[in-house]
């Protein structure tokens, strides 16, 4: 590590010293001293002579970077540095302790051990530094060329679906348009001339966004010889779904779903296949040739510092990333994952496709962050508006105010209806009163006062009656617009933000099967849905409807994302600093790689799980919380489909009133989840009763 400093090898120093316990700070060279816990204060540490090391290696010259660059830049050059030093060593250390494991990796570390012998590793014999680059060069073609085999081979795949989806009938003009971006994303991805970069995709709801996504991702990665494709999805509700798209396509085997609840990740190891075995080993370091990821995963993993997150990030380089659902970047966050995109686009030879129905108006952040006033973002599959509007299932109408009373009256109304409102508290009352109505068992209520694993169970029975056409009347929060893929003859939706109303109006005639101008997505406001946190995103779409009736038009959909960024102000979209910290700082010290990773958390919520025993596996599960000697990541994350994660406040009344067992061993002052004790406060037609704390819901855009 001094040595490298000596020869000014900034990115070799900082991965030598975070290559176990993650990378430090930078520190100050005037003002730390030996016992700092920074890079600096490690320099300024006597340690004993290992000038040795000049006998045994004979480092090759390393050219300097010679182009102007930014503190965010040289930063993420050095993140980068310590993703393939730590994926190499333990892969290595895997390698030598296991032998061959499960790894798209382990081949290439069998034919190295053969070309270096186990004679001269037993005894030793410390190949050249000459050899060592040779191997490693030859060994890292055949890597290349084995990936980019694969990904031809998938193309191949994705290629054949869709020639046979242009060739055959085309029955509707609506699948005559699903045609033409399907064709647009297959040739653009064959062209020569499309090159790595960024690119938006704006495929309206029903258009086969998924898809034609990926087949340009993988048309694109066989004509520039990139290495995956990473699909980014913005909430874990819909991650499911992406993934068993990808293995119904492409097969369970080359598909990795890197979240916290996929299935392999839920498994005790002797329960693990041999595909759950290969995807728990490649979600260490993402060497699998399509990942289906979050929002969360993929941008904290960049400006992570620990090395078990950093050790995946090289892998991003010479890839495609779709970037699914674009308009749900968060806004506190938004300049700094602006900046990341553009900085991977820039120097790591990555493709971002922007994907979305509602395309947010990104054009002079991404402008700003590659420092290119001429930018022009090509879009995959152009749409004119009338080409648009045949994607239309149905019309959007504003009612105006009205009260809870009159909501529920027309609810009452419809025998199949979506409505969905903007609190937890309001969802359960209208649920209820509308239950009270109806002898039939009908009447649904979505919110995250219920646990994952009752949602899942009230979604199945919602699709299952939309199916039959029976009674089928759901009272939502806005976590049914997170891709959950339902259809309904009407909706209502209470004022938000104009993309939180289109993801509404995306499950309103949904398959087409009735008249666009009969379906009618209802738009009102109460004075219970009010909530401070939305007043923003509802004021910018008010000044829309303002200026323009067609709330589903491009022209509409951008008009609102620049009024909705202008109201938030620069400082809102760094609201944690953090290029800032890139560029100057923290304290005067230097690359404070330690400070941004505390301080990059895009879900950054003071909620706490409250784990709720409503059946037998539950109540097993919680039983073992009793000893903390069962806890295991494997233990949360089990119990994480009985979780109901709510706010301090609503936490404080219900230990005041002894309805919660905090977690043993813990402390009032450190108490990280709780058990649920009253089950009379919980069931799984509403969920927990609570009271409704005001607070933003992850500050994303609507």
């Amino acid at each position: 590590m001094k040595e490298a400093y000596r020869l000014g090898l900034q990115e070799a120093e900082f991965a030598i010293a975070g290559h176990h316990t993650g990378l430090p700070d930078g520190g100050n060279p005037q003002t730390d001293t030996d016992q700092s816990p920074t890079l600096m204060g490690r320099i300024k540490r006597i340690s004993p002579d290992a000038s040795h090391w000049k006998d045994e290696i004979t480092p090759p010259t390393v050219s300097p970077i010679l182009r102007k660059e930014s503190f965010f830049s040289a930063m993420m050059r050095i993140r980068m540095h310590e993703s393939t030093l730590v994926d190499a060593d333990r892969l290595d250390a895997e390698f030598f302790v296991n032998g061959k494991v499960e790894r798209n990796e382990s081949p290439f570390l069998e034919q190295l051990l053969q070309v270096l012998g186990p004679g001269r590793l037993a005894s030793s014999i410390m190949p050249s530094t000459e050899e060592l680059i040779t191997r490693s060069r030859s060994l890292a073609r055949k890597i290349r060329i084995s990936q980019e085999q694969q990904i031809a081979d998938l193309s191949k795949i994705m290629e054949n679906r869709a020639r046979k989806l242009l060739s055959g009938p085309v029955t509707t003009s609506l699948n005559a348009k699903r045609n033409a971006i399907l064709k647009n994303c297959l040739a653009h991805g064959a062209d020569q001339k499309w090159e790595p970069g960024l690119y938006t995709l704006t495929a309206p709801t029903g258009s086969g966004k998924t898809d034609s996504s990926l087949t340009f991702a993988l048309e694109h990665a066989k004509t520039h010889h990139l290495a995956r494709v990473i699909y980014v999805v913005p909430y874990t509700s819909i991650i499911d779904q992406t993934v068993k798209e990808f293995e119904k396509l492409l097969g369970a085997e080359v598909v990795l779903p890197h979240y916290a609840d996929a299935d392999f990740q839920l498994k005790e190891e002797k329960e693990l296949n041999t595909v759950d075995l290969h995807r728990s080993f490649a979600a260490e370091n993402w060497n699998m040739p399509i990942i289906v990821t979050t929002a969360v995963q993929f941008f904290e993993s960049l400006f992570a510092n620990k090395a078990s997150k950093l050790r995946k990030i090289h892998n991003i380089a010479n890839s495609v990333v779709i970037f699914d659902e674009a308009q749900t970047l968060p806004v506190s966050y938004l300049r700094p994952c602006v900046q990341a995109i553009a900085e991977l686009v820039d120097h790591y030879r990555m493709s971002a496709v922007l994907c979305t129905a509602t395309q947010p108006a990104l054009y002079e952040l991404f402008a700003q962050a590659l420092g290119r006033s001429d930018l022009i973002i090509p879009e995959i599959a152009p749409l004119n508006e009338q080409e648009r509007s045949q994607f239309r299932r149905n019309r959007i109408v504003v009612d105006g105010q009205m009260t809870l009373a009159h909501l529920v009256a027309e609810v009452n109304h419809h025998d199949q209806v979506l409505c969905v409102v903007n609190t937890r508290k309001e969802a359960q009352y209208v649920a209820q009163a509308v239950r009270k109505t109806h002898s039939d068992d009908g009447t649904f209520c979505l919110t995250t006062l219920q646990c994952a694993y009752d949602r899942q169970r009230l979604l199945k029975k919602i699709r299952k009656r939309l199916h039959h056409r029976v009674p089928c009347r759901v009272i939502s929060t806005s976590l049914i617009e997170a891709g959950v893929d339902v259809d309904f003859p009407v909706a209502y939706r209470e004022q938000a933000g104009l993309d939180s109303i289109l993801q509404t109006a995306g499950r309103c005639n949904r398959e087409g099967r009735n008249d666009s101008n009969s379906c009618l997505v209802h738009v009102f406001a109460t004075d219970e849905g009010r909530v401070s946190f939305l007043a923003q995103n509802v004021a910018a779409f008010n000044a829309v409807y303002r200026q323009t009736k067609d709330l589903a038009s491009q022209e509409a959909i951008h008009l609102y994302f620049t009024n909705l960024l202008t109201m938030y102000g620069e400082e809102a979209l760094d609201s944690n600093h953090i290029l800032e910290a890139h560029e100057e700082g923290i304290d005067g010290c230097l690359m404070p790689f330690v400070a941004i990773a505390n301080s990059f958390n895009l879900i950054d919520t003071q909620t706490k799980p409250v784990y709720v025993p409503l059946n037998q596996e539950a109540e097993k599960l919680c039983a073992l919380l009793a000893d903390p000697q069962n806890y295991t990541r494997k233990l949360f994350r089990v119990l994480g489909q009985y979780a109901v994660n709510l706010w301090p406040g609503s936490i404080v009344k219900l230990k005041e009133a002894g309805k919660l067992l905090p977690l043993a061993s813990s402390t009032d002052s450190d108490v990280a989840a709780f058990v649920l004790t009253d089950m009379s406060i919980y069931d799984s037609f509403t969920g927990l009763v609570v009271s409704e704390d005001p607070v933003p819901q992850n500050g994303l855009f609507g």
